[in-house]
């Protein structure tokens, strides 16, 4: 029993270090964020599926999220800070990465933007999608505590209900159409609030937080 106990336990600290390292902005993670936004912005523009998801690989947003979930259980307000600093920054830098793609995907179709079914897509907030947001912010907060599952997987999944809605809105900026702007930001907003609810839960069932392990 001690050793199965010591053995969550050390899951636990394991995966709380690995999201306080994995959190905090750095140069790797701002690079990333460009990356990946510039590669959804493209496969939006191009209404390529493929494209979107292989930009989502390299999308670094979604471990930020877990990790103000797990901070917000810990009551550890320097990890929130940073967290939520990370979760700005890497939002704001996308949209303005997704604002610089659409002046330049604008220039190259001479004009002519074509807001295709990728893009309409993220424009249309809806209770589905945030439960659908619940619903990955739970499995990710559950395969981030498994050391047996593969997290990259799930975050995957994740980054795409996250990172193509800020592209999109840096798009509809590009093209000055405000309401493909306002919408995706509001499914967005949605879908964030949906990951973190659904994330503090799965980690709250987990057993973190509490003095007392939970067998998982």
């Amino acid at each position: 029993m001690f050793n199965f106990l010591s053995s969550k336990e050390r899951i636990k600290r394991i995966t709380e270090k690995n999201l306080e390292k994995y959190s905090r902005p750095s140069v790797d993670f701002f690079t990333l964020t460009i990356l990946s936004s510039s590669i959804a912005a493209i496969g939006l523009a191009l209404n390529n599926v493929a494209i979107i998801i292989g930009a989502m690989v390299v999308a670094p947003l979604v471990t930020p999220i877990f990790g103000f979930s797990l901070n917000l259980i810990l009551f550890k307000g320097k990890g929130i800070s940073k967290s939520l600093l990370s979760i700005l920054s890497g939002t704001v830098l996308g949209l303005l990465t997704a604002i610089l793609m659409g002046y330049l995907i604008n220039i190259i179709q001479s004009g002519n933007f074509i807001n295709t079914a990728e893009i309409i897509s993220r424009t249309r907030p809806d209770l589905l999608y945030f439960i659908v947001a619940i619903l990955s912010g739970a499995s990710g907060a559950y395969a981030y505590a498994r050391p047996n599952l593969s997290e990259k997987i799930v975050g995957i999944a994740i980054s795409t209900a996250i990172i193509p809605p800020i592209i999109v809105a840096g798009l509809g900026i590009a093209i000055q159409n405000w309401n493909i702007m306002q919408a995706s930001l509001i499914l967005y907003l949605l879908n964030l609030l949906g990951i973190c609810f659904g994330s503090i839960i799965m980690f709250l069932i987990l057993g973190f937080g509490k003095k007392e392990e939970i067998k998982i």
